[in-house]
Order: structure tokens, then C-alpha cells, then sequence
């Protein structure tokens, strides 16, 4: 176990430190830091190794999500382990929210700790090794993540066009995943009777392979867009963490060179992963005031938590008229996000009607932005702004068998 990240025990509970100790060495794991002040945690902890935290819950009261985030300040790419006395549901919420990987019962499943050490020791080498690590982004695929605390608001009609908009670049690898886990969407709107999703990979996350990611895609023609629909059922969807999320979306960079999410209202662990796997988070407005009300209530939940880095946030309005009670300078001295595209009202329901039918309008490679009218010259535009902002075009090499086994994918 020499290329394991060592572990950091963190704890006020003498005893507890103890049993740590012995169950760690036993199980061959290596100890890097053992503090006692949970508090000063973050003073202790090594910025520069590798390292897996097991954070446990302490004996006296204190700002735990504080002493969380500042660990994740400090390293970033460590996972913490939360070892919970209490089993209070709303305080792990929340810690999820700051960024635990997994959370044990102790004493009762303190047996489960091997098991769970070996999973944020994946999670590490795919941060740090692979193309999942934020430090090696750029020599993946880039995570774009569209979401919206309205319901209704459009994300996954922009995810869909945007997705195509991006795939209109010749060679782009495109995936388009729909993580709207409890009742889904796309195969709604794409009229795909499913039989096949993100619910089969559940067993194989770990160690996931192009070919058993690829027989669970659908393709989209005539634009080449592969898409990964949601669990067909819910109590499938209940089984999917963050740290789930985390090895799909490494597995997802290494061979797409643009995966767009479509995220669920909800700040679940599942969106909480996806907002802060995102290269870029795009949050869908509609110009109205309890739709500003909502959004500015969520920028706040994600800007405390720091679910996401600021400069990666940007607003797209969407269905904007020119009519609007509120205007685009309104909306400019209500929030200091800065809007990055403007998608117009579908006058002509052509958009819309289709979707109703499950036939979106397809777009195909090469096809020209001046020969684009209405939302579909706007999300064109949305897509490039984008791709210059990031520097133009990436791509994941690819080999010519796993190119192959994609094309093999569609329906």
C-alpha cells in the first residue's frame, strides 16, 4: 500500500484516537497527522501530501462545517471521512455540503472503515493522478454544469442544445448527462424508451471502463451527442453519493472532451458533486423577481459552502423578452455574477413544440451560426463564448478501438 495517501486521525476522544491507531496499523494504512484539537485541525494538517482525513465527531460543541471547509481550504483533494457519535441527519447534510466524501456510525460501523479508507484512496489518485484532479484539467475533458433553483426553468432544454452547439466542433466528443436522478427528463424529452442508464454502472463506478460507460449511452443524431440518461427508478437514485459522482465524472473527462450536466433543483449530494467537479457552473434565469428572489438565495447556500469557485459562476438568462417587467441593467445592480449569454423567448414555439413531441431540433455538425435563428442562434453563441473563454478547443486523446465502441453506441 506504499502509493496510499497516509491518513490524518482527527479527534478530542483519547480512547477513540487510540482505537484509530490500532484498526489503521492493522489494516496496513500508513498515519500521517494525529490531532487532538479539531479546532486547529487545519494548522496541522499537510498542504502538499496526499492525504485521507478521518474527521470524528468531537466531545465538546463546535462549528464543525467550519473545521471542514478550512481543512478542504488546506487540501484540498482530501477526502474526509466523518466519523458521526450522534447520527444527527441534518448536521451531516451539511457537512456533505462542505465537503465530506463519506460518513460511518460509530462504534457501530466502525468495521466498514477499510472499506470506506479504500474508496477515498481512489478518490485521491483520480484527484491527484488522473484528469479529475483540478490541477490536471486541462489535459481532460471539461465539465460544464447547467443549474437553476426554479423549477421550470429551462436547464434541460439548454442542456440538450448546448451540448449540440459544442459538438458542432469538428472531432468534439460530446456527453450530455442527466442527473436529474428521481424522475429524469431527457428520455422524456428525447422520446428514448430506456433500457439502459446511469443506475448500471452503480456496481462498476469504481474501476469503470470506455466500453462499459459506452454501452449505457445513446446517441443523439445527427449531432454525434452521447447521452447518459438518470436511474429509471428512484430507489436506484438513493443509492448514489458523492463520492459515486466523483469517479463518474473522472471516468467521464478521460474520454469526452465536453460533458454537460443537467442538474436537479435540489442541493443534493449528487448536485453538490457536479457543482464542484463544474469548470464552469451556468445558472438559468428567468427575469422575473421570485426567480431573482430564489437565485440569490442559492448563489448565497453555494457561496457559504463554497460549493463552487466564484469566477467559475456565470448567469444565462433564458425565454428573455424585451417586454420583461425586469431589464438585463435591473438584473446587473441586483447580483455580481455576470451574465455570459442571453437566450431569447421562443416566439414561434418551434423550440418548445418539439420538445413536446420528443423531437428536439437537431443540429448538425458544421452547420453555420448565421444560418440560426431565435434560441438556437444563442446557445451557438453561449457555446463559443465559452470555448474562447477557455482558451478554443480540447480534446481527450482517444483510441481508434474506443473510438469504434462509440460509434457502436447509438439508437
Amino acid at each position: 500500500m506504499s502509493d496510499n495517501a497516509k491518513l490524518a486521525l482527527i479527534t478530542d476522544d483519547s480512547r477513540l484516537m487510540q482505537q484509530l491507531r490500532q484498526n489503521v496499523t492493522f489494516l496496513n494504512f500508513t498515519i500521517g497527522e494525529q490531532i487532538a484539537k479539531p479546532r486547529e485541525a487545519y494548522m496541522e494538517l499537510s498542504p502538499a501530501e496526499p492525504r485521507v482525513v478521518l474527521l470524528a465527531e468531537p466531545l465538546e460543541a463546535i462549528d464543525l462545517t467550519a473545521v471542514v471547509q478550512q481543512l478542504k481550504k488546506v487540501n484540498e483533494s482530501a477526502p474526509i471521512l466523518y466519523l458521526s457519535r450522534s447520527g444527527d441527519f441534518a448536521q451531516i447534510r451539511e457537512l456533505y455540503r462542505a465537503g465530506i466524501a463519506d460518513v460511518l456510525r460509530i462504534p457501530d460501523e466502525l468495521d466498514q472503515l477499510e472499506a470506506s479508507v479504500q474508496k477515498a484512496q481512489r478518490l485521491v489518485r483520480a484527484y491527484r493522478g488522473g484528469p479529475a484532479g483540478r490541477a490536471s484539467r486541462a489535459s481532460g475533458g471539461r465539465i460544464y454544469a447547467l443549474y437553476s433553483a426554479s423549477g421550470g426553468s429551462g436547464t434541460t432544454t439548454a442542456a440538450l442544445h448546448l451540448s449540440q452547439m459544442l459538438a458542432m466542433k469538428p472531432g468534439a466528443r460530446v456527453l450530455l448527462v442527466d442527473l436529474n436522478m428521481q424522475y429524469g427528463g431527457l428520455q422524456h424529452y428525447l422520446d428514448i424508451q430506456a433500457e439502459r442508464d446511469l443506475g448500471d454502472l452503480k456496481s462498476v463506478l469504481q474501476e469503470l471502463t470506455y466500453s462499459q460507460l459506452s454501452n449505457v449511452l445513446y446517441k443523439l443524431d445527427p449531432s454525434g451527442v452521447q447521452v447518459l440518461l438518470s436511474p429509471a427508478h428512484p430507489q436506484e437514485a438513493e443509492t448514489f453519493g458523492g463520492s459515486d459522482m466523483e469517479l463518474l465524472f473522472s471516468a467521464c473527462r478521460q474520454h469526452f472532451d465536453y460533458i454537460v450536466l443537467d442538474l436537479p433543483k435540489p442541493l443534493d449530494e449528487v448536485s453538490i458533486a457536479a457543482l464542484g467537479n463544474a469548470d464552469r457552473v451556468l445558472y438559468l434565469l428567468a427575469v422575473d423577481r421570485p426567480s431573482i428572489v430564489r437565485m440569490k438565495h442559492a448563489l448565497d447556500i453555494i457561496d457559504r459552502y463554497h460549493l463552487t469557485d466564484p469566477e467559475q459562476l456565470s448567469i444565462v438568462v433564458n425565454r428573455h423578452s424585451k417586454k420583461a417587467d425586469v431589464t438585463l441593467d435591473d438584473l446587473a445592480k441586483m447580483v455580481s455574477v455576470p451574465v455570459i449569454g442571453v437566450i431569447p423567448e421562443d416566439v414561434k414555439r418551434g423550440l418548445q413544440t418539439r420538445m413536446n413531441v420528443g423531437k428536439p431540433l437537431h443540429v448538425e455538425p458544421g452547420m453555420k451560426i448565421k444560418r440560426m435563428r431565435g434560441p438556437l442562434k444563442e446557445y451557438a453563441e453561449l457555446a463559443k463564448r465559452l470555448l474562447q473563454e477557455e482558451g478554443g478547443e480540447v480534446h481527450v486523446d482517444l483510441p481508434a478501438a474506443q473510438q469504434q465502441l462509440g460509434r457502436q453506441a447509438g439508437f
